[in-house]
């Protein structure tokens, strides 16, 4: 457990770094997922800060999973405020994670994979604190595998 967590912490810390050595990343960040699964009813918030408005903005969504999450596709619902800060725009994306012969996609090592997938393109209107909220669609109420959940907003 604490093997996995720091682990959790370097890979963050990396990712972190790497996203702030891109001048055209906005927000990059990562929420974990508790190591006994997600809840179909836990919405994930990424409270994103934006100081420029009128900027064509590139949304990527990142999922990090484990060898053991037991789909070959994840279903997310992803809302977000970031056109006007009142009108709220919600999509539901589908991460393809594996082949039919059950090989990951995306990059990894050992156990643990990372997926990324566009969410869309969006302007903001004004500078402001907008929100992105994250939940999964799938069937279970208890979904185990998946370690985190991340946004990208680019240039």
């Amino acid at each position: 457990m604490k093997r996995l967590l720091k682990s959790s912490i370097w890979t963050v810390i990396i990712g972190w770094l790497i996203a702030a050595c891109n001048e055209n990343t906005v927000y990059h960040t990562y929420q974990p997922i508790p190591t006994d699964g997600w809840e179909k009813s836990d919405t994930l918030f990424f409270n994103i800060p934006l100081n420029d408005s009128l900027i064509p903005l590139n949304l990527t969504a990142e999922i990090r999973n484990e060898s053991k999450y037991a789909y070959r596709n994840l279903y997310l619902a992803i809302s977000h405020n970031l056109e006007d800060s009142t009108n709220w725009k919600t999509d539901t994306l589908l991460f393809v994670l594996a082949d039919k012969e059950g090989k990951w996609y995306g990059t990894g090592w050992g156990s643990l994979f990372q997926s990324a997938l566009p969410i869309g393109k969006t302007t903001t209107k004004h500078p402001g604190n907008y929100t992105l909220k994250v939940s999964h669609c799938m069937n279970d109420e208890h979904l185990k595998g998946v370690n985190a959940v991340g946004i990208k907003i680019e240039k």
